[in-house]
């Protein structure tokens, strides 16, 4: 075991890219480098200790109570993994080192020491509590939970977790399939509704669930049933920000309809039902964020601290949920990049850029357009080739397929 890293290891994992360069400095000289060999515990449900680890290679499992797996990986030092292990405190899941495995390994202390010190410098978060600590107060608690991971992440619904599970299983089939949405009737009736629209090819009707599942294919029907299933997610129980939290269902349903269809404008490279589903997950991260201010009067009751929490938070708490819920890397670069509007990439096209595109295209042309930048001008519009595509911002998508995306939002909504 050595101690120290070089900072850059730790400027792009959660949460620690939250801090200056002082503070990684700081934590840099003071993480250690542990080696684990291939199927061995690196620790356990329930263990009290006051580390974190991040893997920098290797694969690390991590199994829940339930008995859930998923693996986070570290490709040295090309790609640290951005997710710690165990940041819970007693740690809420088993870690078992697939193979031989790297770790950075940090006092779980020392990181809340820095984040706090930062973040917070007015007040001592142990404190936070109560009426007396004022609106800065909450705003506090609401950071300290969501370091602490007792911010509470909204569950995939449960139709959707059955439809995954049955598509990752190689004996599944279409008929399979079929018999977990005949469960739903409303899924049932959405997954129809969407083989018999334009944005799914416009051929002849169908009546069946059966022919509409072969239709789609079980990988479209997949994705579908998470995007329709999707409302279950964007609720609140306080009346103060139903409406905040209706507003972003709206706009979540209006990108995604929009991104569907810049998908199949565009052609190549992008699906548009998993297009569907990045517009919808791409401010996932506000969810719990709006649920949790509802605990803190002063936070619901004051919507520019609030939104001041929701910008700031809103990528990192959007790929703590994907993650939970086992998405892949493209989805979770959606949610962390959704908001990044001179985004600038390499290579191909991503999800994220079309997320970003679809955004701005919802803004062309009403009273908010001006407080954000041009989209042809972006690098974006470049990569995706949205002006080969005729598609700019004087003549924004939202007007040329307006049916279209009428009728996408509406398989959202329902209707």
């Amino acid at each position: 075991m050595s101690t120290g890293v070089a900072p850059q290891l730790l400027e792009t994992v959660v949460p620690l890219r939250e801090l200056d360069d002082d503070g990684l400095q700081t934590l840099a000289a003071e993480a250690e480098l542990v080696d684990v060999g291939g199927r061995s515990v690196i620790f356990r449900a329930g263990q009290e200790e006051d580390w974190l680890y991040y893997v920098l290679s290797g694969e690390v499992i991590l199994v829940d109570a339930d008995g859930g797996q998923r693996s986070v990986v570290g490709m040295g030092d090309v790609a640290v993994a951005e997710e710690p292990l165990g940041f819970e405190a007693p740690y809420a899941v088993n870690a078992l080192a697939r193979t031989e495995v790297r770790l950075i390994r940090l006092a779980r202390s020392r990181v809340l020491e820095q984040l706090e010190s930062q973040r917070l410098p007015d007040y001592e978060v142990g404190a936070v509590g109560g009426d007396s600590a004022g609106a800065d107060g909450l705003f506090a608690g609401l950071v300290q939970d969501l370091m602490e991971d007792r911010l509470e992440l909204p569950s995939m619904p449960d139709i959707a977790v059955r439809v995954r599970q049955a598509v990752s299983d190689e004996k599944s089939n279409a008929a399979t399939v079929t018999k977990i949405i005949q469960a739903d009737p409303v899924v049932a009736a959405r997954v129809l509704q969407a083989a018999n629209s334009a944005l799914y090819g416009g051929q002849r009707s169908v009546d069946s669930l059966n022919q509409a599942v072969v239709r789609l294919g079980l990988r479209n029907v997949r994705e579908l049933v998470m995007a329709v299933t999707m409302r279950e997610v964007f609720k609140t129980r306080h009346p103060l920000l139903n409406r905040r939290m209706v507003e972003l269902w709206m706009h979540s349903t209006l990108v995604a309809s929009v991104a569907a269809v810049l998908a199949r404008r565009l052609g190549s490279g992008f699906d548009p039902d998993r297009a569907l589903l990045a517009g919808l997950v791409h401010d996932i991260g506000v969810v719990p964020m709006i649920g949790h201010a509802g605990d803190y009067p002063e936070l619901a009751e004051d919507p520019t601290r609030l939104e001041e929490a929701i910008g700031r938070y809103r990528g990192d708490v959007g790929s703590m949920i994907l993650r939970r819920w086992n998405f892949p890397d493209d989805m979770i670069a959606v949610v962390l990049d959704a908001e990044d509007w001179t985004r600038a990439g390499e290579g191909k096209a991503d999800y994220a850029d079309l997320v970003i595109a679809a955004q701005l295209q919802t803004y062309a042309g009403t009273p908010d357009a001006g407080r954000y930048p041009d989209l042809d001008g972006l690098p974006v519009a470049a990569r995706l080739g949205l002006a080969a595509a005729g598609v700019t911002q004087q003549e924004p998508i939202l007007e040329e397929a307006r049916e279209e995306i009428a009728e996408v939002q509406k398989l959202l909504i329902g209707g």
